[in-house]
Order: structure tokens, then C-alpha cells, then sequence
């Protein structure tokens, strides 16, 4: 300890004469910084569990805790399926306040935050993704972390589909992250879909929710249908139109509500129906207007022969 000591006043020392002006050398709180195999007692196939990370906020104020590191998790080898999970962590609670925030890289099911009680302290936690077969290879966790309770302890709270360690482990409940991430770059590109409220994206971004924007351009190969205002276009006439009408309760080409409702709406291609559907309205518009001219023509060379 004599040694390190000296040689970290040696090296603020070059600092200070190398740089020709004073330096303010500062170290991180010893045992912060940590490599934590986590203890897997309980951990088995078909079992459920949590990891404590630290303790939080719970009507007594506290000092710094904090996890702000990786845990994975992992299983394999050659009789074995392969699994591999990680969760980026950084999460801390001091006096009154709790902030968390968390990254699943997983294969399937993703890591989860959690708060409970366990043996009578309020903790942040994190779910580990659930498959039947457990990570034998267990868990591990590399980061800077302080705890004034348990830190990086392993429970399970169910096995087999029974809940286990009912009387120290109670209280399980989602927690919302609530740290912000900003990215400032100059572009930011992801291979794959992207999923906002969604767990399984099946589209190249899929949205469980509102999309406010200022401008939203579709590019697309439909064909516009301007062949509507070509002399050789076929009008589907009123007649024909009204009888379909009556018969399917919705127009010609569009698609029924039960069809929406099912398959869902693309906007481009309704977007160019609808445009359609309103070139026709506009050519059967010129059409009524012309035998209304001629009409209105008829009426008046009457009224001339009768006054």
C-alpha cells in the first residue's frame, strides 16, 4: 500500500513539473470499480429470478448507490443450448431520488427493471431474461457499483411455475426508466427493424402508439392514377357505382372496414385510391355539369317562346 501510494506522488509530481503548472490528480473511491461473479444459488432450468443491484429510496434518505456497469449472463457448450444476455446498467438513488436506465442485448426475451423488498430494504433490480434452460455459466457483472444493502445478489422468486422466496423477496413491480439518451452525430444508421412500444418488430420500424411530425414524405412505385384523364379511360358510371354501393357498403377498390381492421391501412396506397376516387367524382362533376348547361339551355329558349 507504502508503494502505491508513493508512486501516485510521483506521478502527480511529473505532472506537476512536466506540464510547468500545478495538476489536481484525483482517484476514484477505493472498491468502486468492481468484477463481481454473482452468486447463482437458486438458479436453475425453469427458474425465475431477479438481480439486485442496489438500494433505492424508500422514505429514508440515502447515500450514493449505483450500478453503472454490464451483467451477463451466459450458457453453452457442446450438450448445451447457447444463450448469451447482456444488460447495460447505469442506475443510482441518493437522498430522494431514483434514476435508472437499461440496455438489453439478448436473444429473445430482454433483461427487465424491477423494484422489490427484499429481507425488509426497498432495492433497483433487474429480471433476467426467462428461458427453460438456465445459464449455467451463470452471471457476471463488470462496472462501477455501490450498494448500502445487498449488491449484485442473485434471488429467484419462481421455480417450476411456484413462487420461491416468498417471505424475504416480495413486491415485484416494473420500473420506468427514466434517464434520458441524446445522440449527436452526423448519421445514425440501424440494420434491421426498429421497434418503439413494440417487442417484435415486424416492420422496418414499427410504432404502438401516436407519430407527431412535421412533414412526412412517401416514396413509392404505385402508379398515379393520372390514366384517369385519359380519353380512353373507361368511367365506371353512376348507375354501376350506386348498385355496388348497396351491395358492399364501401367503393369500388377500397378496402372494407373489416379489411382495415385486419390487414391495416397503407397509407400510399390508399393515399392514390382515394386521389382516384377523386379524379372520377371530378370527370363525373364536368359530365353533370354539361347536361345541366344543356338543360338549363333548353329552359331558357322555352321561356323565350313562351314570353
Amino acid at each position: 500500500m507504502k508503494t502505491i501510494i508513493m508512486n501516485c506522488a510521483v506521478v502527480a509530481f511529473l505532472l506537476h513539473n512536466l506540464q510547468g503548472k500545478s495538476q489536481t490528480v484525483t482517484s476514484l473511491a477505493p472498491g468502486d470499480y468492481k468484477s463481481i461473479v454473482i452468486n447463482t444459488t437458486g438458479n436453475a432450468d425453469f427458474t425465475k429470478g431477479l438481480i439486485l443491484l442496489h438500494e433505492i429510496y424508500d422514505g429514508i434518505d440515502l447515500p450514493n448507490n449505483y450500478a453503472i456497469g454490464t451483467i451477463t449472463a451466459l450458457r453453452g457448450h457442446t450438450g448445451a443450448v447457447n444463450r448469451i444476455e447482456v444488460g447495460e446498467i447505469r442506475s443510482s438513488s441518493a437522498y430522494r431520488q431514483i434514476f435508472a436506465h437499461l440496455v438489453s442485448v439478448d436473444g429473445s426475451v430482454s433483461w427487465q427493471l424491477r423494484t422489490c423488498t427484499y429481507d425488509g430494504k426497498k432495492y433497483l433490480a433487474v429480471e433476467v431474461p426467462y428461458a427453460h434452460p438456465y445459464h449455467n455459466h451463470g452471471f457476471k457483472f463488470v462496472g462501477w457499483t455501490v450498494s448500502t444493502g445487498e449488491n449484485m445478489k442473485y434471488v429467484a422468486f419462481e421455480q417450476n411455475g411456484t413462487p420461491v422466496n416468498t417471505t424475504i423477496l416480495t413486491g415485484i413491480a416494473p420500473y420506468q426508466a427514466n434517464l434520458n439518451i441524446t445522440h449527436y452525430s452526423k448519421t445514425y444508421t440501424i440494420h434491421g427493424n426498429v421497434g418503439i412500444g413494440i417487442t417484435n418488430p415486424q416492420a422496418k420500424l414499427a410504432v404502438n402508439g401516436g407519430i407527431l411530425a412535421t412533414e412526412v414524405k412517401v416514396k413509392n412505385d404505385i402508379t398515379v392514377p393520372d390514366y384517369v384523364f385519359e380519353e380512353d379511360y373507361q368511367l365506371p358510371a353512376l348507375d354501376e357505382i350506386e348498385a355496388y354501393v348497396k351491395e358492399h357498403k364501401h367503393l369500388p377498390e377500397i378496402p372494407s372496414a373489416a379489411d382495415m381492421k385486419k390487414e391495416g391501412l397503407n397509407l400510399a396506397e390508399m393515399n392514390l385510391l382515394l386521389l382516384k376516387k377523386v379524379e372520377e367524382l371530378t370527370l363525373h362533376l364536368i359530365e353533370q355539369k354539361k347536361v345541366i348547361d344543356r338543360q338549363q339551355s333548353t329552359i331558357n329558349s322555352l321561356c323565350d317562346k313562351i314570353k
